[in-house]
């Protein structure tokens, strides 16, 4: 194996470790609110991070295998936990994907278009599973605050791409 390769299969490895840690560490504090469900979104800095550092395939890599990865560390693979997680993911990959190639986007609206996505995707699954679609009245509180931390995701992002470039 090439030592590019090798070097990128170890950052990567990291990424997702960090990634399933914060996923982790962010479900034991839940943040009490109005509005049900709501998570700032820590473990997306990695994924964030991924398609910034070398691409779409490398975030897809390192969100899916987080959120497969940590959902069978606490138990809740293929639980409605997971569905919801894996819908909203699902949503966020595309567009992201999507933001970023368009080249319209910073890497502010391009995490923030994640993070809005990653809430409809979320809202539509929960609304599936339960024939429930009054949880859709939810949508714009937790849109807007997905804005919110589509920015804070992106702003430490940014810090932790500048640090390493440095390095």
């Amino acid at each position: 194996m090439k030592r590019n390769s090798l070097h990128k299969l170890t950052a990567l490895s990291l990424l997702v470790a960090t990634g399933i840690l914060m996923q982790i560490v962010e479900s034991f504090f839940p943040i009490v609110m109005v509005v049900p469900g709501y998570k700032i979104g820590l473990a997306n800095i990695a994924g964030l991070y991924a398609l910034y550092a070398w691409g779409w395939k490398e975030m897809t890599v390192v969100t899916l295998l987080r959120v497969f990865i940590a959902s069978l560390a606490t138990g809740t693979l293929f639980s409605v936990s997971f569905i919801l997680s894996i819908s909203g993911c699902t949503l966020s990959l595309i567009a992201m994907t999507l933001a970023k190639a368009s080249g319209k986007f910073s890497i502010y609206g391009t995490s923030v278009a994640g993070a809005a996505c990653h809430t409809a995707g979320q809202v539509l699954a929960i609304c599936f599973i339960y024939q429930q679609f009054f949880m859709g009245l939810f949508l714009p509180a937790l849109t807007a605050l997905s804005v919110l931390s589509g920015l804070c995701i992106a702003w430490l992002t940014v810090q932790l791409l500048r640090r390493v470039r440095q390095a």
